[in-house]
């Protein structure tokens, strides 16, 4: 029997997003068991998870008293850590798979009884430790996010090594909580048959929220449309919000904002035939549950990381250049939210309930600088949002369709996938205009190929370099100056190579990842870390030479698509 400890200290949604990855490891490994370190605060939404065996609860709040406070001493601080740590080594791992990315997990982490880690942790000297590639690829995501093509979901099954076994997330409801759901429905008057449409007016920042006065009105026309009634749901602390929008909106709705727990919430959230919502837990319940949802997306949020993960839901965004801002960004003026009109909403809503296939793409101006994606399963098993309206290519959108083809190639020469993988490509640009500013891009893409080639010819000359160290190493006298003559000619490249990250935005995946993976390499021994250099430089020297080839035939598709917009899907096959 595997057993395999996953520590995920973050929010509500968080945890239901690793759903897919704990289905995948005990589709893997039958028979295994899976313990799951989880915040106290979030305790609750576990109880709906089946996949976990053991839950071990480690109250953060508590934590951070203990630290900010007087009340208790360093030594009772240490003892509460042991006891934690204590309770975890209770039995020794087969795998730890960290995905919190906090300090506090990596020092937990570092001592867990445990053959192999995944994830933050720290080394013996208490420096930080990146370990897996896709968990450096997770970090990587944040400086670099205009470039992912990955859901987070499906960054967790890459760290974990697994498919998806299941198409979307999961929470199990009980009979209690299903009959205690079915009585707060009866006291509010709600029958079976009733069409229900649920909002979630908040969020855990006010910037992600659209307007409470939009939310009304588009309350409104869905209830005159389809005879909905309308179902509020949020936190206790949003209630001002459910009264603003009793205020702001002729229809009455049913406010549950405050009066259910997690399992009465998935409860009703099952009977919705639609909810609409800011990013929020109740969003990825909603989509656990098997409910349709339209996801209103602004401020800092990237719907691609975090959004609605499923077949079939929305997502509704402005489409400006400033649109996913920055996680440090403080906006006066955000305009993200009032340029998403109740009435674009409501269009979207019709093909959500009534399934008319771009219903809302015509030449209204409620739909200037907005964008609506659809959520769907591609054939590498991974979501995708596509988008509905067909607009001008930009070049992070070019750059993360190149991406996502990368990612998936295992290191090393494309070969027999190439046909395949430009195929993709060609369909993948089909959703977009390329007749506008996708030769203006090809401009610059042409350019930035001489700084990618330089890229590739200088992982390979690192790559021969510390060759020669690997080849010094294995020797029964380790001759000292010529290793360190050898070591000279190398940091000048790694020099280089982190300068092109910095003068090429675009290439900062590759070269950030290649950082990350340096940074990770453990212990003193010669031997170890010139093998471990010689497959961190080979990777970036195939990844870059891939790139390069994908890169080549985006230019071909151009030319293609340059003879005229029907030839746009034209298949361009690398000769």
């Amino acid at each position: 029997m595997k057993e395999i400890l996953i520590i995920n200290l973050t929010r509500m949604g968080d945890l239901l997003q690793t759903t897919p990855l704990m289905a995948g490891m005990k589709g893997m490994h039958p028979g295994s068991r899976i313990t799951l370190l989880v915040n106290s605060a979030f305790t609750e939404i576990c109880r709906g998870i089946p996949f976990i065996d053991e839950l071990i609860e480690f109250d953060m709040k508590d934590y951070r008293m203990r630290l900010l406070g007087k009340r208790y001493s360093l030594v009772e601080n240490y003892n509460f850590i042991e006891g934690l740590i204590r309770r975890i080594n209770s039995r020794e791992y087969d795998l730890t798979i960290n995905v919190t990315h906090s300090a506090i997990s990596a020092i937990l982490t570092s001592f867990i009884r445990t053959k192999e880690i995944r994830g933050f942790s720290i080394d013996s000297e208490g420096h930080r430790v990146i370990k897996h590639p896709w968990m450096r690829y997770f970090f990587n995501v944040v400086p670099n996010r205009l470039y992912n093509p990955f859901h987070l979901v499906d960054m967790y099954l890459k760290m974990g090594g697994v498919k998806p076994e299941i198409k979307g997330l999961v929470y199990n409801c009980t009979r209690e909580e299903e009959e205690r759901a079915s009585l707060l429905l009866e006291r509010e008057g709600i029958k079976e048959g009733d069409m229900l449409v649920g909002f979630h007016l908040g969020a855990s920042k006010s910037d992600k929220t659209w307007l409470v006065t939009s939310y009304a009105e588009l309350a409104g026309m869905i209830a005159d449309a389809f005879g909905a009634k309308i179902v509020l749901f949020g936190s206790p602390g949003e209630a001002d919000l459910a009264g603003q929008f009793e205020m702001d909106s002729h229809v009455r709705p049913v406010n549950f904002v405050g009066k259910t727990n997690i399992g009465e919430l998935a409860t009703i959230l099952r009977r919705c035939r639609l909810f609409i919502s800011n990013d929020t837990g109740p969003l990825h319940i909603a989509t656990s549950v098997g409910t349709k949802v339209i996801d209103i997306s602004t401020a800092n949020v990237n719907f691609m990381e975090t959004g609605p993960y499923g077949e079939g839901h929305y997502v509704i965004q402005a489409d400006l250049p400033c649109s996913p801002c920055g996680f440090d960004v403080k906006c006066t003026d955000m305009v993200c939210k009032s340029i998403i009109k109740p009435s674009a909403v409501f269009e979207v809503v019709k093909e959500a309930m009534e399934g008319e296939i771009n219903a809302f793409i015509n030449n209204s101006p409620a739909w200037n600088n907005l964008q609506v994606y659809k959520s769907h399963f591609k054939d590498d098993g991974y979501l995708g949002f596509t988008p509905l309206i067909r607009q001008p290519i930009n070049r992070e959108t070019f750059y993360r369709i190149l991406y996502r083809q990368l990612w998936n190639i295992e290191s090393g020469p494309m070969n027999g996938e190439a046909d395949m993988i430009y195929e993709n490509i060609c369909m993948e640009m089909s959703y977009y205009s390329l007749s506008d500013c996708f030769p203006e891009i090809m401009i610059s893409v042409r350019k930035e190929i001489d700084s990618l080639t330089n890229l590739a010819n200088l992982s390979e000359e690192g790559l021969k370099l510390i060759s020669l160290i690997a080849e010094e190493a294995v020797k029964d006298y380790l001759d000292v100056s010529k290793i360190k003559e050898i070591w000279g000619k190398v940091e000048p490249i790694e020099k280089e190579i982190e300068l092109i990250g910095h003068t090429n935005p675009c290439f900062r995946p590759l070269t950030l990842l290649f950082m990350y993976a340096k940074e990770a390499l453990e212990g003193n021994d010669l031997k170890i870390i010139s093998v471990a250099s010689q497959a961190i430089y080979a990777d970036l020297m195939s990844r870059s030479r891939n790139l390069l080839q994908l890169m080549v035939a985006a230019i071909r598709l151009q030319e293609s698509a340059s003879e005229g917009e029907g030839r746009e899907l034209t298949y361009i096959k690398q000769q």
